[in-house]
């Protein structure tokens, strides 16, 4: 038995260059993560906003993977345009494969019309990605009698690269429609010497529609519903999500589904569908915004994985009465 787990960790690293180009995180939540979602959101505010999100995915496979970002931004009305930042560490399993990006978001603003505008942004950003050798036992530490360390060649522990996104957002009163572009510059994520492990674009688009409920104006509305929709697709990977909110007064409520069972199976006899996300949240009388959402696994991986929890706390706040005067894209405010 410890000779089979011996031959998994050696082909885990042999497999290291694959694993650096695996899928980014996501946030079931991805309106909560404006910025990493599109860096044309940046700025998407009355004035300043501040935004922590924190994931932990398939809890039931120990110790599951986890995501954490912290986000700040805000907007320069008179010069159409927003500023902001991000720090987001993500890890992944139980060796310490993991990463730390640092990035800063412009976005302009073009405005068409009263009603309309078109949004612009950039995000570089900075990465360092990291794998822990302590979990690790290599060949040559059992021919050595089980040494302490290990004398191959060939892995670094932590590689670090530019990585740079763009995007752009058309929106109306009702409806926003926008993409966005990461890993333009395809860096190089391999933890081998001289490996190359290119990592794939990944292309979102992302569309949505609010409408009242209650018969009154969208502006003067208590009961507000939103329908939207949010495709990712990186390298051969794929996916669709689909849902829709209720807002009422401070209260939201919501119900997803993520996968693409119809257009398209990985492999023969299994579908690509994967969760259903239940989420909730409300806001204080301090604008203070709290979302709490579970994705119910119905892919084969079962409810054996616990599924996944996602919690945001957003924070935006205008110092000054007159910055509640432009327009803002009317995403869901998770």
């Amino acid at each position: 038995m410890k000779a089979l787990r011996h031959a998994h960790i050696l082909l885990l690293l042999a497999l290291l260059p694959r694993v650096a180009q695996a899928q980014d995180p996501q946030f079931s939540q991805f309106y909560a993560a404006s910025q990493y979602l599109n860096p044309a959101l940046t700025g998407n505010t009355f004035q300043d906003r501040v935004a922590l999100n924190y994931r932990l995915q398939w809890p039931g496979v120990q110790p599951g993977y986890e995501t954490y970002s912290f986000a700040y931004d805000h907007n320069f009305a008179g010069a159409h345009s927003g500023l902001g930042g991000f720090v987001m560490r993500d890890k992944a399993g139980s060796y310490g494969l993991s990463f730390t990006t640092i990035a800063m978001s412009y976005s302009y603003e073009a405005r068409l019309n009263r009603r309309q505008a078109i949004r612009f942004g950039v995000r570089p950003g900075y990465t360092l990605r990291s794998v822990s050798p302590d979990g690790y036992l290599f060949a040559d530490q059992i021919i050595r009698d089980n040494a302490a360390t290990s004398i191959e060649a060939g892995m670094v522990p932590n590689t670090s690269y530019l990585d740079v996104a763009a995007g752009a957002l058309y929106y109306s009163e009702q409806f926003w429609a926008g993409a966005s572009f990461n890993h333009i510059n395809r860096p190089n994520t391999s933890l081998m010497v001289d490996g190359v492990a290119y990592v794939p674009m990944r292309t979102t688009v992302h569309m949505g529609y609010r409408f009242a409920l209650d018969g009154h104006k969208l502006i003067r509305s208590g009961t507000k519903m939103t329908l939207a929709a949010h495709y990712k697709a990186q390298g051969k990977w794929d996916q669709f999500d689909v849902g829709g909110y209720i807002e009422h007064n401070r209260v939201i409520g919501g119900i997803w589904y993520r996968g693409l069972p119809i257009a398209k199976a990985y492999q023969p006899g299994y579908g690509n569908s994967e969760a259903m996300i239940l989420m909730a949240g409300f806001e204080t009388d301090k604008q203070l915004r709290i979302t709490y959402s579970y994705d119910i696994t119905i892919s084969k991986l079962t409810m054996k994985s616990a599924g996944a929890h996602e919690l945001s706390l957003i924070y935006e706040w205008p110092r000054k009465a007159k910055a509640r005067r432009h327009k803002v894209v009317p995403c869901p405010k998770f």
